[in-house]
């Protein structure tokens, strides 16, 4: 509602009262959906004059990581238009960062594929995935890469990513990013670096993804063991 109706930071919210009948949910539900907004700091509350929105949501594109999916299938949950552009795809030897992170053999051949997530032509997220050769079923050159990989990897290859492990961090952009990166390259970038496993437990994929940090607020829910 906050991002359809065109809110702004410092907008004054609806009252308790005027959600639970927009929703048609108890005013509990409602409660804890404030609250969990107000914990994120999207919203403040102003004691004696109500809750405000605390942050331009306009700006920023907000994601669940506790949920694993393709750049593609964030960007259509989101309701954004997303342009691929691969900007490489080669066939190297896998250095030993690679190897110990897809559990290869020394010398073994992997695909480095790089891609350029744009909307409104300026690059969002910049990726860099890295799989074995050997998972490979047929010929791929870089028109195969338009749209979701883990979803050709599914489809095309037989090899479902089941899970990951990821870090995220913050990063400025090196030189070569900054080259290839030529629409934005301020600020600093959100990084997440995955492994990603098959059904089998096997390592298939390894990627980091830069996501513009003046674009993306990630959250996740944390409970207390």
């Amino acid at each position: 509602m906050l991002k359809d109706k065109y809110y702004r930071a410092g907008d004054r919210l609806p009252s308790e009262e005027n959600l639970v009948e927009l929703f048609g949910v108890s005013r509990a539900t409602i409660r804890e959906a404030l609250k969990l907004l107000e914990e994120e700091k999207i919203i403040l509350v102003r004691h004696g004059l109500g809750r405000f929105l605390g942050v331009d949501l306009s700006n920023y594109l907000t994601e669940d990581v506790t949920s694993l999916q393709s750049v593609t299938e964030m960007a259509g949950n989101l309701g954004i238009e997303i342009q691929t552009e691969v900007v490489d795809f080669s066939t190297e030897t896998a250095d030993e960062l690679v190897q110990a992170r897809l559990n290869l053999q020394p010398g073994e051949p992997i695909c480095i594929l790089q891609r350029a997530r744009k909307t409104a032509g300026e690059t969002i997220i910049f990726s860099i995935d890295i799989f074995p050769h050997s998972i490979v079923h047929g010929q791929e050159d870089m028109n195969s890469f338009q749209g979701s990989l883990l979803a050709l990897m599914e489809k095309r290859w037989g090899r479902r990513v089941a899970y990951s492990r990821a870090v995220i961090s913050a990063e400025q952009l090196t030189a070569d990013l900054s080259r290839k990166i030529r629409d934005y390259t301020g600020a600093s970038w959100i990084v997440m670096e995955q492994i990603n496993y098959d059904e089998n437990d096997f390592p298939i994929l390894y990627s980091r993804d830069y996501h513009r940090g003046d674009k993306f607020r990630f959250h996740v829910l944390r409970r207390r063991r």
